[in-house]
This record gives structure tokens, sequence and C-alpha cells, in this order.
């Protein structure tokens, strides 16, 4: 129920006003009244009031000063302003502030009431947009922690963002690091799951060590955590302000901290757990090598044992610890393998998305694990298998070696051949990706150019009919809006264009070439009477069907 306020220094007048909606049943407005304009202002400082209905010009604080009041404290409430003065000067005063309506006294009853109820009607709107605001906000709050964790998860995997960017993707998702410094990585493995083989059960071990890592650390640090694998999560943590010193305190704070937490969980959940601390701070666009790098660090050496503490700082020989428990130690690993890894989804996955750039820029990072003669010769190998499950995988799945044919030799693909030097094999697999990005683009313009056809067909043969974008998307499988886009994108013109081109192209020809009547031509076309079609006709082509039937008749065609 809304609430209005009547306002006007003549007691009659209000009074009267007020009777009128108190005895109207389909308004349901609870009504106040109010005899000056301070009157009023101080009644709207005691209730919530929806609708104001007052008078100009009135002693002390008149209708404009009280429009300006209500503006400043209360925008969301309606003003309908009431005068017996036509002035243009009150009305433009009124307008320029924000009032919704400016009615004459003289008005009718049914005037006054109908500008009450389209102030109603404004208020539902508003308020319905409220709501779905609100509700999206909420959906978007519950939201926010998958949508955090999947772009960080994307960074961890390899995606490259620009830095500009980055700091504008951070905003959005509220994320609360700062996208301009440097992060590092903390991994934890649960060694043993202790009988526990539910899954339920271990989603809640994983949350609680979770909780411990974070009640220990967040007062130092900003973090987030990814569980991977079911049996490691991931923290990116950054220190919480960007001081020269801060990162090293960090650092030294967090890997002080992590034999009290193992120490926790064992006590707690009764549950052996690991960690490996990357203790060199990575930029965004690192991220992903360090990550795929600390992750082979606890399948390695001491990394398998259960209890480790682990860190991949480099030490000499005899600063490195040997207990399974409290102490430092440091495995290396090649770089060119946890590249593999974490790339060869990623361009199976571009290839799939259709992404040329995306390809070849990933392709680019592993390409010198080919050339580059320092690299072994069993991870070159690695390379070439990696390689070959890609393409393999996306010609199968597209049936590709009947569409490419012999532009590719296929068994290179399943017999690796010694006798072929890494560079010819470099240029093999380029020249295999090239063919499939060419494919991939001939078939979506071929798709697209089906589309229109499709269109087309189908005006042409429903041209009698009232054919509407929504039929037309139907009949593709498409979104009306996205088909719209798209025609113009392809075609350049408008839908409604080709069929006014269409119907008018029809009509000509009907018109030269048949002796139906104007009527049954304008039916014919989709028109609901010969009127409508003369109209249509005389505004493309400047004369009536009937006089472009004679002219054409004169000219003996």
């Amino acid at each position: 129920m809304y609430r209005l306020l009547i306002v006007d220094d003549l007691p009659i007048i209000t009074d009267g006003l007020a009777e009128l909606f108190q005895l109207d049943p389909n308004l349901q407005l609870e009504v106040y009244k109010a005899y000056s304009g301070t009157e009023a202002l101080g009644l709207l400082k005691k209730h919530r009031i929806d609708i104001v209905l007052s008078d100009i010009l009135m002693p002390g604080m008149d209708g404009i000063e009280l429009l300006r009041e209500i503006r400043s404290n209360w925008p969301a409430c309606k003003v309908i302003l009431l005068t017996s003065y036509s002035d243009f000067s009150y009305v433009q005063s009124a307008l320029s502030l924000g009032g919704l309506e400016y009615i004459l006294k003289t008005e009718s009853d049914d005037k006054i009431v109908q500008a009450v109820e389209k102030a109603m009607l404004t208020l539902d709107k508003e308020n319905d947009a409220r709501r779905l605001i609100e509700k999206a906000e909420i959906h978007m709050k519950l939201a926010l922690p998958t949508l955090q964790k999947e772009y960080l998860w994307s960074l961890l995997q390899g995606k490259k963002v620009e830095q500009s960017l980055l700091a504008e993707h951070f905003a959005n998702i509220q994320l609360p690091f700062r996208a301009s410094d440097c992060v590092f990585l903390l991994i934890c493995r649960v060694d043993d799951w202790n009988e526990i083989t539910k899954a339920p059960d271990k989603s809640l071990i994983i949350y609680a060590v979770q909780n411990i890592v974070e009640e220990l650390l967040s007062e130092s640090t900003q973090l987030i955590s990814l569980v991977h694998e079911s049996s490691k999560i991931i923290w990116i943590l950054q220190p919480q302000s960007s001081a020269p010193d801060e990162l090293d305190k960090t650092l030294h704070f967090v890997n002080g901290m992590l034999e009290m937490i193992q120490s926790k969980c064992l006590s707690l959940l009764k549950l052996s757990v690991s960690f490996v601390l990357g203790s060199r701070e990575a930029a965004w666009s690192e991220l992903a090598d360090r990550f795929h790098s600390l992750k082979y660090l606890l399948v390695r050496g001491l990394g398998g044992r259960k209890g480790t503490l682990l860190t991949d700082v480099i030490r000499s020989s005899g600063d490195v610890g040997h207990s399974n428990a409290g102490n430092n130690t440091i495995l290396g690993i090649k770089k060119g393998s946890y590249q593999l890894q974490s790339k060869v989804p990623l361009l199976l996955s571009s290839l799939e998305n259709g992404s040329e750039e995306e390809f070849y820029r990933l392709y680019e990072e592993l390409a010198p694990i080919f050339s580059d003669d320092h690299v072994p010769r069993l991870q070159k190998m690695e390379l070439y298998h990696a390689l070959s499950y890609v393409f393999l995988t996306f010609v199968n799945k597209y049936d590709l070696e009947s569409e490419l044919g012999e532009q590719i030799e296929w068994s290179k693909l399943v017999l690796f051949n010694d006798q072929v030097s890494w560079q010819e094999w470099n240029a093999y697999f380029l020249h295999l990706a090239s063919l499939i990005i060419a494919w991939n683009m001939e078939e979506q313009e071929q798709s697209t150019h089906e589309v229109v056809k499709k269109v087309h067909d189908f005006i042409e043969s429903h041209i009698s009919a009232d054919i509407s974008l929504i039929h037309l998307a139907d009949h593709v499988n498409l979104n009306p809006s996205y088909l719209s886009r798209l025609y113009k994108q392809i075609t350049g013109n408008g839908l409604s264009d080709y069929l006014t081109e269409y119907r008018d192209r029809k009509a000509k020809e009907m018109l030269k070439k048949s002796n139906l009547k104007v009527h049954e031509i304008a039916a014919q076309l989709g028109y609901n009477s010969s009127h409508a079609f003369i109209r249509f006709f005389k505004k493309q082509n400047r004369v009536t069907p009937q006089e472009y039937r004679e002219q054409w008749g004169l000219l003996g065609i």
C-alpha cells in the first residue's frame, strides 16, 4: 500500500481530496493531510511518503520550495503539483525540479485521480526494477566466490591477460588482490584420508584444512584457495600492503607458520599434510609456470613423503634438510615438462573455439622445445606425442581425415620417425594447424551463408503469411536478437530491408506478368488490405500498383 500526502492551505480542498481518495476502494492508499508546506515537511520526516499532491501557491513554504526539499531528501517520492494558476513559470520550475505532473485545480476529479494512478504505476515499475537489481546483486554475491576461483584457475592454467585489463577484471569480480603487485603460491597435499572414502567427507576435510590455513595466515596476507585433484589445495597469497619489504616479511611469516599448520591438522583432524611454498614472488603473467613447477615438487624425491615442507629456493647441498617435517628442501624440474602439462589442454581448447591467435601464442611458447639443442631428446618426443594427441583428438572428433584428404601425411601423427628432424616435425605440426584453422574458418563462413539462404527461402515461401523475427529465428534455431545482428553483419542490410525489397520485387513481377487484381496480389504478399499494399507500393516506387501496371502496358512489355 502506498502513502499519499495531500497538501493545501485551504482545508476544504485538502479534506475533499482526502475523502476522494479514501472512498476509492481500487486505489488502496493510506492518506495523510497537511495544511501548509511546513506541516507537510514535518510529516515527511516522520513517515515514509510515496506520493505528494500539493498546492503550489501557499503562504510560508510554497509548493515549489516543498518540491525542492523533497527532491533533496526523498528523491523516490513522486510529487504532483496542483494550482489555480496556469502560469508557465510555475510549470517550468516544477518540471525542472522533477515534478511528476502539473494539474490545474479546474481539472475534474478524474484527472487528479489519474495523475495519482500514474504516480503509483511509476512507483510499481521502479520497485520492480529495484527488486530485480537487488536480486541480481544477491545472486552476484553468491556467485562471486565461484567466479573468482574460476578466473584465478584460468590464470594458473596459463591464460594471458594484459596488465591494463587485469585490474579491471579484479574489480569486476571483487578479487582482493592488487593487479600491479606480485604474489606467491602455497600448495598443500592431503597425504592420506585415514579410511575416509566418501566424497562428502573428503570435501569436509579439505574445507577444514582451508579454514585452519586461512585462520592462521589471513591476518598478514590476502589469500584465496582453490582445490585441485581432490587432495591438493592451492593458495594465492599477497601481502596486505605493497611496502618494499612486505613481500619478504610475509614470506618469512608464512614459512614459519607451516609447521604449526601441520601440527594443527594432525591434532585436530588426525591428518598428515604436506606443503610446498613458492618462496620467490611471481608476476601474474608467470603464475602458471610457477604453479606447475611447484606442483611437481610434491611428487618427486622428498616431495613424495608424508608431512614434507618444501620450498623452491635454490640452496647449496649443505643447506638441504632431510627431515620429513619442519625442514625446507629444494627439487628442480625442467620448465618444458610443466609447460606441456599446462598448455596441451589449452591448445586443444583454442582449436575447439576457433581461436587462431590464442593457438599460435601457446604453440610459440612450446616450439622452443623442438628447436633448443639443450632440451633432452625424450622431452622433444614428449612434445611430439602431446601435439599428436591434440591434433588426433580434433581430427577424429570432426572427421577431418576425409575433409583434408591428401593435404597432410596422416601416418606422421601416429608413427614417430627418427629420420625426421625436429625442425621438420615443427613445420609438420604448424602446417596441420594452418589446415585445421583454415577449415574452421571456411566452415564458419559456410554456416553463416547457409543461415542467410534458409532465411531467404523461408521468407520467399511464406511471403503471404505474417513473417516475424521470432518465426525466422525458430526456423534457423537461433536467438531472434542474435539472428538480427548476424544477418546485418553478413549482408550489410537488416532483415526488414530484405523483406521489403522482396515484396516490392515480387509485386512488380506479378503486376507485369499476371492478370491478378491488386487486392489478390496484396493477399499473396501478406497484406491484410489492398489499401495497405497500395501505400507500401507507392512509398517504394512513387506510383500506385495500377499506374505501374499501366506504364508497363504502354511500353508493350
